[in-house]
């Protein structure tokens, strides 16, 4: 095995699905997925996908038959085919490692985290990240005894061994005893989404009046935004969710909590089935509904005179994006810009106008962007030349925050 030939190699990737994302954004990670793996011309291994949606075993692995290595992934996780190539190249000519790894911008151990060098938002972005971290570090590999599971590559040889019904999560802590060692290829990097539904949105917490005493935060998820307005000031907070898995957790720590679709709460008659407010946080929801139009007017009837709309979409306009569009890409990520459960798309202009049309006065707007990398830069440079006048502000915002007042 050592001095096998690397050209010939096959590759069976597991992806366990046990703990994935729920519905569209599930099946969204899978295809991003399948995109970076098997997009573009073939390249020399051959990477079998295979799916998992119970606790992986050995024995699973070893059904592979006629693979030479197994690649083990979470499904939130993202991994380029150039990064799996590289941690199999790696774990084929390093027979003295147990298994191998990569660092990402998550991890439990602090050896295999590391800081992307810039934002990404799309597929692409992402793999310039990934290359450009490549080409820093190389194959360079740092042994450790111990290794975080979200993506391990293991030589058919090494799991041989090994009991039949051993879970694959288990495996580095249970062999952290023995004297083989793990690699971390500091040179390959995966994207892994953390939890996305735990935020406590510093970027909105700061335009929440610190004098509101009755505040709506429509899409509350876990409430754990709504627990750091209450950690701030004195305020009785109320969260709508869909999900009644998250509202078990924002129970405990909001004041009251309505199980229900925003889109249908707003129509009933009266204003006792919410209450009245000083400010409504929407935090990233209104992408996310069939007419959210209607609902930013249907809430303005909740909030008390001079009440606040707190509102953030992602930013449709985003150069990212439009440089996607002219590649003739267009590809959902999940919680992203282009995650697959956003069914509306706002810019600057298009949601400064769904607020206006709704009778709120617009307080404020604030454009939330990053530094773009170098590529990103000289594309800017490429729009600023052909067409001058251009909003490189909103161009370079990721999201959109805006705040209006009703009346």
């Amino acid at each position: 095995m050592k001095n096998r030939c690397l050209n010939g190699y096959r590759i069976a990737l597991f992806l366990d699905k046990r703990n994935g994302f729920k519905g569209l954004e599930g099946d969204s990670a899978e295809r991003a997925l399948r995109r970076l793996l098997f997009d573009g011309p073939p390249k020399r291994p051959d990477i079998h996908l295979i799916t998992h949606r119970r606790p992986l075993r050995i024995e699973d692995l070893r059904r592979a038959e006629d693979s030479d290595l197994y690649v083990v992934v979470g499904d939130r996780v993202l991994v380029t085919r150039e990064g799996v190539e590289s941690l199999a190249e790696i774990a084929l000519k390093r027979d003295d490692l147990l298994a191998v790894g990569p660092v990402s911008n998550l991890s439990r151990m602090r050896d295999q985290t590391y800081p992307p060098p810039f934002l990404y938002q799309t597929l692409s972005v992402f793999e310039w990240a990934v290359r450009e971290i490549h080409e820093t570090f190389g194959d360079r590999v740092l042994e450790v005894s111990e290794m975080d599971d979200f993506c391990l590559v293991f030589r058919k040889d090494r799991v041989k061994t090994l009991p039949a019904t051993l879970l694959v999560s288990e495996l580095p802590e249970s062999l952290m005893d023995v004297r083989s060692r793990f690699g971390i290829a500091q040179g390959v990097y995966v994207h892994q989404y953390g939890d996305c539904y735990e935020s406590d949105r510093r970027d909105l917490l700061c335009h929440v009046p610190p004098d509101a005493g009755d505040i709506l935060d429509v899409g509350c998820a876990n409430g754990l935004f709504g627990e750091e307005l209450k950690k701030r000031q004195a305020c009785t907070v109320t969260g709508i969710d869909q999900d009644d898995d998250l509202l078990c957790l924002a129970a405990e720590r909001l004041d009251r909590v309505i199980s229900g679709d925003i889109e249908e709460l707003v129509e009933r008659e009266g204003a006792d089935c919410l209450g009245r407010f000083d400010c409504i946080v929407c935090g990233d929801v209104l992408e996310h509904l069939n007419d959210p139009w209607r609902v930013v007017a249907g809430l303005r009837r909740y909030l008390k005179k001079g009440g606040l709309l707190v509102a953030s979409v992602p930013n449709i306009a985003n150069w990212a994006i439009v440089y996607e569009m002219l590649k003739g890409r267009w590809d959902y990520v999940p919680f992203s810009i282009l995650s697959g459960a956003h069914i509306r798309f706002f810019t600057r202009d298009a949601i400064t106008r769904c607020l206006k049309e709704a009778g709120y006065r617009i307080r404020h707007i604030q454009l939330q962007g990053f530094a773009l990398p170098p590529r990103g830069d000289a594309f800017m440079a490429v729009l600023r030349q052909t067409m001058p006048g251009i909003d490189e502000e909103e161009l370079r915002a990721s999201e959109i925050v805006i705040i209006g007042a009703a009346s």
